[in-house]
């Protein structure tokens, strides 16, 4: 184990991915719940599935950052520009019967906004030396 002080970042960026990993999977569990209703959408059944797998991951994000291990500060790296990218995507209605609502879209915002400093952070050099294991 690294005798290496973990940065607050880190921390702060670990507590965050927990608790994102928390939510995603209740999240999807009650999608994954709602397609088995009588003439529901796929759409709920593919997000459930996808959401379920996020969390997983996000979950396993966390235990990387935590250990201090690359592939746990890679893993956050990809899964803060997906959820940019989901974010983005929505601030729009997509599912059925949704409507546009402007809180939505601030949380949407804020939420794009807190995993861009996290890839900008887990970007820097002094960082990503932290979780090089292969460096002196």
């Amino acid at each position: 184990m690294s005798t290496t002080k973990k940065p607050l970042g880190i921390t702060a960026t670990a507590i965050y991915a927990a608790f994102s990993g928390l939510i995603y999977l209740p999240a999807g569990l009650l999608l994954l719940i709602a397609s088995q209703a009588p003439d529901s959408s796929n759409l709920y059944l593919a997000g459930g599935v996808f959401m379920c797998v996020l969390g997983v991951f996000m979950l396993a994000a966390v235990y990387g950052l935590w250990s201090l291990q690359e592939w746990g500060r890679a893993l956050s790296l990809w899964l803060s520009g997906i959820s940019v990218v989901l974010g983005g995507i929505s601030i729009f209605p997509i599912w059925p019967q949704q409507q546009f609502t402007v809180s939505n879209a601030v949380l949407q915002l804020v939420g794009i906004g807190i995993c861009a400093i996290i890839i900008t952070y887990l970007s820097k050099q002094h960082i990503k030396n932290l979780f090089d294991r292969e460096k002196p």
